[in-house]
């Protein structure tokens, strides 16, 4: 078997991969990309929780930042310290406060082309809906936050799609856009403090110092890219899941208490974020296999999500599962941040979009984003009465 997570194929439908992955070469080097595939969940478990020899600085290399500048870059006790201080600013409380917030406006978003029959849920709900909510918790300009999805693409395609040299130049110039406008906000809050999130991280407490310019930056890349790509796709695959099964459907829209339980299977079956990198630190052995010490270790969250050893039935799309062992969020010291908030968007968005009357699936012809880390639908068109 060949896997090459750059593939067309593989990105189009990397889970016939994953199973061969799985059951053949659970440990797997992908020819001519100096990366070692892991696929079976017991070891991308184990890799996630052991940064002492699955390092994450490979991230930071990538980005060519410092890894002290930045959380997915950095490992223990450095990523300790800057997540700690992260976390005192994106608290729980300020998260969950956002609820009515996010209710409020997912149902504003449907209301406003429910009358018109049809439309691509991406552009319409999937991606406005996140990108508002952390522009909000950002303190950004409303005027900004068209821009702030462009941004976003711009930021995913340059670091996990495959652009031509023209389009890579165009989404340079996005990203160096970006950079500069947020660089000016962060500037701004240090001056003249607010109630926002920004605020909040580049404030001085008592007890703790604010982050450094280029933390604060770095972090508020990876608010836009958390806080909104990753939801989008998480709705665009949940509901892409509940249109190609009428009965699961209309099950699910008979009963909205079952959304939750939608939300996350569709972390388990069909994960926004496939795979995370990290670098070894020193010879490791893992199902049997070696991989050098200084390897790129790709863990394919998605297929151990679908290991038979771990979730019985695991191929199918089921809302009684009494496991929670799925890895879409990470494990260990880099479990996702914005976990919570993920939830709570995903289930707005659901909630307001099944509530159309006679919902369904306006095309079977769905194109993914253009990368070997994200999946989900660039457009969903659906259709109602």
């Amino acid at each position: 078997m060949t896997y090459d997570p750059f593939d067309a194929a593989c990105k189009r439908d990397p889970y016939p991969f994953y199973a061969a992955l799985r059951q053949d070469a659970p440990v797997y080097a992908v020819e001519g990309r100096g990366m070692w595939a892991v696929s079976r969940h017991a070891d991308v478990s184990f890799a996630l929780r052991r940064p002492e020899l699955f390092s994450s600085s490979v991230n930071a290399d990538r980005a060519k930042i410092p890894a002290s500048e930045t959380l997915l870059g950095s490992d223990p006790p450095a990523h300790t310290a800057l997540r700690k201080r992260v976390e005192r600013s994106f608290t729980p409380r300020r998260v969950r406060a956002l609820a009515a917030r996010t209710d409020e406006l997912a149902r504003a978003l449907v209301a406003s082309f429910a009358a018109r029959g049809s439309c691509d849920v991406v552009a319409s709900l999937a991606a406005p809906l996140p990108v508002v909510i952390i522009a909000e918790l950002m303190g950004i300009d409303a005027a900004r936050h068209e821009e702030f999805k462009v941004w976003a693409d711009a930021v995913i395609a340059r670091g996990t799609g495959r652009p031509s040299s023209t389009d890579r130049a165009e989404l340079d110039a996005r990203v160096a856009a970006f950079k500069a406008y947020l660089r000016d906000v962060l500037e701004a809050r240090r001056r003249a403090p607010g109630d926002d999130l920004l605020s909040a991280l580049v404030r001085e407490d008592a007890d703790a110092a604010g982050l450094s310019p280029a933390q604060a930056l770095n972090f508020g890349v990876l608010l836009l890219l958390g806080g909104s790509e990753t939801t989008t796709h998480l709705i665009g695959n949940a509901l892409r899941a509940l249109l190609a099964d009428p009965a699961l459907l209309a099950r699910v829209r008979a009963d909205p208490a079952l959304v939750p339980a939608v939300v996350e299977e569709t972390l388990r079956w069909d994960a926004p974020v496939q795979s995370v990198l990290r670098r070894t630190t020193a010879e490791v052995e893992l199902a049997g296999a070696r991989i050098p010490a200084g390897a790129i270790a790709l863990l394919l969250l998605g297929s151990a999500n679908r290991d038979d050893r771990v979730f019985d039935d695991a191929e199918r799309f089921r809302l009684d599962r009494a496991e929670a062992k799925h890895l879409a969020l990470g494990e260990g010291p880099h479990y996702c941040l914005g976990a919570t908030l993920a939830r709570i968007e995903a289930e707005a968005a659901l909630g307001a979009v099944l509530a159309l009357p006679n919902l369904r699936a306006a095309s079977a012809d769905v194109s993914l984003v253009d990368s070997f880390v994200l999946r989900g639908p660039r457009a969903l068109e659906i259709a109602f009465d």
